[in-house]
C-alpha cells in the first residue's frame, strides 16, 4: 500500500511543470526552516525548574516581589543570626535559585522591646520604603507570662535591610498574646492588620 501511495505522489510530482516544482520546493523550504530554527532555539534555552526542598532552612516564609522584578524571601529562625539579628533573607531572579543576603532585622538586645521568638515576617513596599511586620516576645512582662507575643513593625530603605523598629514597642497591646500579622491594603486607601490570637490562655478550650 505504501509503495502505491509513493508511486502516485511521484506521478503527480512528475506532471508539475519545472516552474511549479521549483515553487513547491521553495514553499516547503520557507515553511520548514523557520520552524526548525525555532525548535532548535527552544531546545537550547535552559529551563529553570525548582525541586523541593529548596535548601533554605527557614519557617514561615514570605516572598516579596520588589520593584524591578527581583524576589526576596524572609523567614523565621529566632535569632540564629546572633543576639541582635533576626529573619534570614534570600534573593532570587527566578524563584528557583536563591542567594543568602544575611539577616534582615537588626535590634539592640539590651533595650529592644522584643527579646525572642522572632517569627513570621512579612515585608511590604509602601511609598519608597519597606515595612516588616513580625511577631516577637515582648520584654514588658510583669506577670511573667509564658507566651507574651506581640506584633512589631520595622522599616528599611531597601528590601535587603537592615530593618529597624519604627518604635521601640509593639504596634499595639490587645491584652493577650498575638502572632502572624498580615496587612491588607484596601482600594479606598485604608489598611487593615490581621493577626492570630495565640492558643495560650485562649478563651476557647482546645
Amino acid at each position: 500500500m505504501s509503495g502505491l501511495t509513493d508511486s502516485a505522489e511521484d506521478s503527480r510530482a512528475a506532471k508539475l511543470s519545472p516552474t511549479r516544482r521549483s515553487f513547491v520546493r521553495g514553499l516547503g523550504t520557507t515553511l520548514v526552516l523557520p520552524l526548525a530554527a525555532r525548535l532548535s532555539a527552544q531546545s537550547a534555552e535552559p529551563v529553570a525548574t525548582y525541586k523541593n526542598p529548596l535548601g533554605i532552612a527557614i519557617g514561615d516564609p514570605y516572598v516579596l516581589r520588589a520593584p524591578g522584578g527581583r524576589y526576596y524571601i524572609y523567614g523565621s529562625d529566632d535569632l540564629k543570626g546572633g543576639p541582635n539579628k533576626a529573619f534570614p533573607a534570600f534573593t532570587s531572579k527566578n524563584l528557583v535559585e536563591w542567594t543568602s543576603i544575611g539577616h534582615a532585622l537588626e535590634h539592640n538586645p539590651e533595650d529592644s522591646w522584643s527579646v525572642g521568638a522572632f517569627w513570621a515576617p512579612e515585608v511590604y513596599h509602601v511609598k519608597g520604603k519597606f515595612y516588616m511586620f513580625y511577631s516577637a516576645q515582648w520584654r514588658h512582662n510583669p506577670t511573667n507570662e509564658l507566651e507574651n507575643f506581640r506584633v512589631g513593625v520595622a522599616v528599611a530603605d531597601t528590601p535587603t535591610g537592615p530593618f529597624r523598629d519604627v518604635r521601640n514597642e509593639p504596634v499595639f497591646d490587645p491584652g493577650y498574646p498575638i502572632i502572624d500579622a498580615d496587612v491588607l491594603f484596601d482600594d479606598d486607601g485604608r489598611m487593615y492588620l490581621y493577626y492570630s490570637r495565640c492558643c495560650y490562655k485562649h478563651p476557647v478550650e482546645s
